[in-house]
């Protein structure tokens, strides 16, 4: 099995591969040119790609086989659909080509493909602001897909073309969990239904979207409804003290994980150092603070972890039983937190007196620990209350 490792190596293995030969070939046309451009190579081989297509048509045997091409197989745990859902998908495909005459390899993209291709290039669109892009993103949306979330027209529309509105409606909940979107997620899950397409799992985006919009008696309902999502019930909610204006919220979790309530944080403090976190590289520089004996009490003292709105319940719970003296909090509505820009993560926020003072993103320790002493923060003896806690 080759290890591509470079654009050249792939065009050097497309080119001299039969089609038939390649694990690539278990894709649909069109979600293959989806997963080859999502590819990004670094000096180091592949840097990033896109789970998206990988997820939504192979089996996890299929999908293990694709990313050993690069070498990146280990990234394949959990990823793939079930071999009946497979089976079920190969028969829409070759259904749909036998009515516009073509085979399943040879048949252009639908008009609902081509568009769901032009709303994912506005999704790796990074030239903008986290606010900028998803506002951007639910215009392309509207745009592109308006036109068929409606029961009638859904009704018309072929099998693969529904999975692909499915799956654009799935898109824009993550940037906005509002309506119309819930909406629409709904009525293509129902019109799936109605067709025999769909599994509890492919109700996991709407619970997502549900606990997102801080709906959570609707996401507990649909839970009881679809228990194969396989997804946790969500802690208990404690009724919160009356929030002061003004000021941005989260979600803040009970040291055991079991109850959540609504927190507000004061920016206005002389020191508050905000970490936009959750990911496995946010964890890394978790463990290194927590391994580090000046940084440790600043942090502890200073810091507010926090994850964005759409980051689960779940994965917060499980950075807390990692970092109890370092909990996470998500954020109740990224709108609230205006002040940061930039959600990637790690990202890094100083304020002093509630204003930014400097921001920088990345996992590198040095980095931090230059950024901290350039801010004052490692060498001054700052007195200040702590973050607030649940």
């Amino acid at each position: 099995m080759p290890s591509i490792r470079s654009p050249q190596a792939l065009q050097r293995y497309l080119k001299t591969t039969p089609p038939d030969a390649s694990p690539l070939r278990a894709f649909s046309p069109g979600a293959r040119q989806r997963f080859l451009a999502s590819l990004k190579f670094g000096a180091r081989g592949l840097g990033g790609f896109s789970m998206d297509d990988l997820d939504h048509e192979l089996t996890h045997a299929q999908a293990v086989r694709v990313l050993a091409l690069f070498g990146a197989q280990d990234y394949a745990d959990g990823v793939g659909v079930s071999v009946q859902r497979r089976a079920r998908i190969e028969r829409e495909w070759r259904t749909e080509a036998r009515k516009r005459g073509c085979s399943v390899q040879t048949c252009p993209e639908s008009a609902v493909e081509r568009r769901y291709d032009e709303l994912l290039r506005t999704h790796a669109d990074n030239g903008h602001s986290d606010a900028e892009r998803s506002a951007r993103f639910r215009q392309r949306y509207a745009r592109l897909f308006d036109r068929y979330q409606h029961a009638s027209t859904l009704r018309t529309v072929s099998d693969p073309d529904l999975r692909l509105l499915k799956r654009a409606a799935e898109h824009v909940l993550f940037y906005a969990p509002v309506e119309p979107y819930l909406t629409q997620l709904r009525m293509d899950l129902s019109e799936m239904r109605h067709r025999g397409m769909t599994e509890d799992r492919d109700f996991t985006p709407l619970y997502q979207g549900y606990v997102a919009g801080r709906q959570f008696d609707a996401a507990t309902r649909l839970r009881e409804r679809h228990p194969g999502m396989d997804v946790a019930p969500l802690p208990a909610w404690r009724t919160h003290a009356p929030l002061k204006k003004d000021r941005p919220t989260a979600i803040a979790l009970s040291a055991d994980g079991r109850s959540m309530t609504r927190t507000a944080f004061d920016l206005d403090a002389p020191l508050r150092i905000v970490v936009v976190a959750s990911c496995h590289f946010s964890q890394d520089v978790a463990r290194a603070v927590a391994a580090d004996a000046r940084l440790r009490p600043i942090f502890q003292r200073h810091a507010i972890w926090l994850a964005s709105q759409q980051d689960t319940i779940a994965d917060a719970q499980r950075w807390n039983r990692m970092f109890p003296d370092q909990p996470i909090h998500i954020a109740w509505n990224n709108r609230e937190w205006a002040m940061l820009d930039n959600w990637a993560m790690p990202t890094f926020y100083v304020f002093r007196h509630g204003r930014l003072v400097d921001q920088w993103a990345g996992a590198d320790m040095p980095a931090l620990r230059a950024h901290l002493r350039k801010d004052g923060v490692l060498s001054a003896s700052l007195k200040s209350a702590p973050a607030s806690r649940p």
